[in-house]
């Protein structure tokens, strides 16, 4: 069996995935690289997707369109225009192909703009896919609310996730030593994940809170680095801002040495982030939305929305004992360990074999 992967994408997620689904004997090929060029490769997909067709391939997995955006989006709105309608033409023409697609809804919506109506193309997408696959109940109930209502569909777990050559047995407790309790958000910034929104309630605890804070990750919005930088100088030595590419050896030293992970989303399907933590026993605090309710209760600390019930999760588990921080920690590798790659894998193959008619 081959697979046609649309497109790369540096998230481990694909090559967990694909690693052991290589081991099943499956054939993955990542389309949408002729060339150096985005746009030619985009203009071709077309004629690239019917290549694959006519050399045997069936099934084509899609995960993010933002592989669809036209150099100038930003600039120029009509290339939006122009995007929603080639994206509908090659959904189109796969279909005229003969070729099944299978989509997996890692967002609900893109979290940045890509086309002129990404809410029409998600229900073109959905309509188009002949299986959707979703990390969780609740993305498949709100993509339906937005009216696209998947003809076939099937939950499959995100995987554990872990820093490339970390050894997660040897990372600290949380909570044990007697220095501050050490929160930690990490990951691209982007609004949605409401990094601002961490450091305004982190100003308001108390300063005889055993507390410190460290936000590390890519921040390319010059105006969202600025606010980040005016709100962190207002803490002073209690809040650490890495505003750059974070690699992997160093996520491991981030993680190894938190107390516990803060992840403020405003809006989220999924969380690699999450799911990282978790991997590496790290307690975890996060808003009480659909998108993380199947996260271990064990393990999380939930907030109702707002900087106020942020702030009050903070202190809660910084003055929480070194006993109810491990066990969070301990709830939290059992949580990773309960879902395997090679179960992911076996479920994604068996359930993309339906489409085809193979079992």
């Amino acid at each position: 069996m081959k697979i046609l992967v649309l497109p790369r994408d540096p998230n481990p997620y694909q090559e967990l995935l694909y690693g052991e689904m290589r081991r099943l004997g499956v054939q993955v090929a990542y389309i949408g690289e002729l060339t150096s060029s985005q746009t030619l490769n985009i203009l071709l997909l077309p004629l690239e997707t019917a290549v694959h067709r006519v050399a045997g391939a069936r099934l084509i997995h899609l995960h993010w369109v933002f592989f669809f955006v036209f150099p100038g989006a930003r600039r120029f709105p009509i290339m939006r225009h122009t995007a929603h309608f080639w994206f509908l033409l090659w959904l189109r023409f796969c279909r005229l192909l003969g070729i099944r697609l299978v989509w997996t809804a890692h967002n609900v919506l893109p979290h940045r703009k890509v086309f002129a109506n990404d809410v029409s193309a998600r229900r073109a997408l959905v309509a188009a896919s002949d299986l959707v696959l979703a990390h969780s109940q609740s993305a498949l109930v709100e993509l339906a609310e937005l009216g696209a209502v998947a003809r076939r569909s099937a939950i499959v777990e995100h995987g554990p996730i872990t820093p490339l050559s970390s050894d997660t047995s040897a990372l600290r407790t949380p909570g044990a030593g007697n220095s501050p309790r050490r929160f930690l958000f990490f990951g691209h910034m982007h609004e949605y994940k409401g990094v601002d929104d961490l450091l305004a309630a982190f100003l308001t605890i108390p300063e005889d809170v055993p507390a410190h804070l460290t936000v590390a990750g890519q921040c390319d919005d010059p105006e969202l680095r600025s606010r980040l930088n005016m709100l962190a100088r207002r803490c002073g030595a209690r809040i650490v801002l890495h505003l750059q590419h974070i690699p992997d050896e160093k996520v491991a030293q981030l993680l190894g040495a938190a107390d516990a992970v803060v992840l403020p989303f405003r809006q989220v399907t999924t969380s690699g982030s999450a799911i990282l933590a978790l991997s590496c026993g790290r307690p975890l605090i996060v808003p009480d939305v659909p998108g993380l309710a199947h996260l271990p209760d064990q393990a999380v600390l939930r907030y109702n929305g707002g900087t106020p019930a942020l702030a009050d999760a903070l202190v809660r588990l910084a003055c929480a004992n070194d006993e109810t921080l491990a066990v969070m920690s301990a709830a939290a590798f059992c949580y990773a360990a309960s879902v395997t790659w090679p179960e992911i894998a076996n479920t994604t193959l068996t359930e993309m074999l339906l489409v085809l008619g193979g079992i």
